[in-house]
């Protein structure tokens, strides 16, 4: 599912890291998506899980926008071998849809909570 050699092909390119570099920093991101992704289900420290979810939601915003504008011509491997990955605006529109994904998580979570404590949300799905 997961196949870290178009990831380890944009670390090299943009930053000119060793092989045995990009490998470590490629699974390392793979990791700490999988552990924000859980702490985040699990409402674990969600002070800190929800900016550094934005953090990195931005930062892939940032990758796709740069490869898009600059028409880098190699595969980001982005959600592993289910999507080509190819630096084009379905990557922008996407990226920036998990960024506001993850926005919306952090402002309106507030407001869903006082919608389920007043039981407006919950008399008006009857």
């Amino acid at each position: 599912m997961f196949s870290p050699d178009n990831t380890g092909d944009i670390l090299i390119f943009l930053f000119h890291f060793s092989y045995s570099t990009t490998l470590i920093l490629v699974y390392s991101i793979a990791i700490i998506e999988t552990l924000l992704g859980v702490a985040l289900f699990f409402n674990f420290k969600v002070k800190v899980t929800k900016p550094l979810v934005i953090f990195s939601c931005s930062l892939f915003l940032i990758v796709a926008v740069l490869g898009f504008l600059n028409d880098w011509q190699f595969a980001c491997g982005c959600f592993g071998k289910f999507s080509f990955g190819k630096f084009d605006p379905a990557m922008v529109f996407r990226n920036s849809l998990l960024l506001l994904m993850a926005l919306w998580i952090t402002v309106d979570n507030s407001i869903f909570k006082k919608l389920i404590q007043t039981g407006s949300f919950i008399n008006n799905n009857k």
